[in-house]
């Protein structure tokens, strides 16, 4: 990024992103960013208060990116099998890493834990509603389906942690079409 470019506030959160991918939670001093950036720290106090503010908006941006984006580009499409073919391929595409190092770092830290609840939370409210339109089960059945499902995708993230979004998509496909089957066994 060169120097004349007025940097956005989405452009140190994509900053932070990529500095925590690759480096993890301990990269993310204002110190870091500013390097990264090639900016003075007066640059980051113009868009955040402080590093608390920064961190909190990281974590925000983050959950809207990786789960309020992709929920509302599969809800752009109306046929809930499309849908969640779509859905599929855009959780393919999730970053393994960035999901691990968030994950591994709500271990250390309340406020990236409370923000992984709201995200699983709100992941799995999603795929119940996705589930349940498909295949007509009631709620408890399809969120326990969908805790299933969302647990095989999380567990991708480890099991295959250089996996390509390709064979990340042929085994979340593979579940998704696993608790079909059986759904459509319990609708019987």
């Amino acid at each position: 990024m060169t120097k004349s470019l007025r940097l956005t506030r989405e452009d140190w959160l994509e900053t932070g992103l990529q500095l925590l991918n690759d480096s993890g939670e301990q990269a993310l001093t204002i110190e870091q960013l500013c390097k990264a950036t090639s900016r003075t720290k007066g640059s980051f106090y113009h868009h955040f208060n402080s590093h608390d503010d920064f961190i909190n908006a990281l974590l925000k941006y983050w959950q809207s990116k990786y789960t309020e984006q992709i929920i509302t580009a599969v809800d752009r499409l109306k046929e809930p099998i499309a849908q969640r073919r779509e859905l599929d391929r855009l959780a393919a595409n999730v970053d393994n890493r960035l999901e691990r190092v968030i994950r591994n770092w709500s271990g250390v830290d309340e406020r990236v834990r409370q923000i992984i609840r709201q995200v699983d939370n709100r992941r799995i409210d999603y795929l119940t509603n996705l589930i349940g339109k498909l295949v007509k089960l009631d709620r408890k059945t399809a969120n326990e389906l969908a805790i299933v499902e969302y647990a095989a995708f999380l567990g991708l993230h480890y099991l295959l942690p250089d996996g390509n979004s390709r064979q990340k998509e042929y085994f979340i496909t593979l579940v998704t079409d696993i608790i079909s089957c059986y759904s459509r066994q319990q609708t019987q």
